[in-house]
């Protein structure tokens, strides 16, 4: 049985003055500090370890060579879903450079009131519905693997940026047509695009 005055001296808790007034009068102090000095006395006759220049540039390669397996099976894995978000950041920016550096069309490419009223009304609901799909699907990026976060990431910031000229060039040129359609066409790519996120992330 351990002496409660040694195992306080060992915790720090009695000062070493103290333990010394005490030890030479307790037979099991005495015992326990033997036992000490005998596997300080065997610990010191171990040799040492040899020391293998070679181990940890194996480690790092072994650990590098995981990583890039790793990140070779998330490739294969996810290739149809980043070939798909690939072809559709070039759709969106072959369409919005076409319609927008396009010359302005004639008159007949214009929207009439009635049909111009109803364009923004759709633009309208796709607005309200991507406002209420972010905000829970924005938050929900982060249970996703980082470089399908950052794919997504990458996404909408494209989409968002081709609406953007949409209703720049919309400002000084409302009617058209053409840029009408483009931006319902980007409003619902956005739309689609949270509703994937949110199933990718559920």
């Amino acid at each position: 049985m351990s002496c409660k005055v040694y195992r306080q001296f060992k915790l720090g808790e009695m000062e070493e003055t103290v333990f010394n007034r005490h030890a030479p009068s307790c037979a099991e102090c005495q015992r326990l500090l033997a036992q000490d000095v005998q596997l300080l006395t065997l610990a010191k006759s171990l040799k040492p370890p040899v020391a293998n220049p070679l181990l940890w540039a194996k480690i790092e390669n072994a650990l590098r060579a995981e990583q890039q397996k790793r990140r070779l099976a998330w490739l294969q894995e996810h290739k149809w879903t980043l070939l798909r978000m690939a072809a559709v950041l070039l759709v969106a920016v072959g369409l919005g450079s076409y319609f927008l550096l396009k010359p302005k069309p004639s008159d007949s490419r214009l929207l009439a009131g009635a049909a111009l009223e109803q364009v923004e009304k759709k633009e309208r609901e796709y607005a309200a519905a991507i406002a209420e799909l972010e905000a829970i699907a924005l938050p929900q990026m982060a249970k996703l693997d980082v470089d399908l976060m950052l794919l997504y990431r990458d996404r909408l910031e494209t989409i968002d940026a081709q609406i953007l000229r949409c209703k720049e060039a919309l400002a000084t040129n409302p009617a058209n047509a053409h840029i009408r359609r483009y931006l319902l066409a980007a409003l619902q790519d956005k739309k689609e695009t949270l509703q994937e996120l949110l199933r990718m992330s559920g």
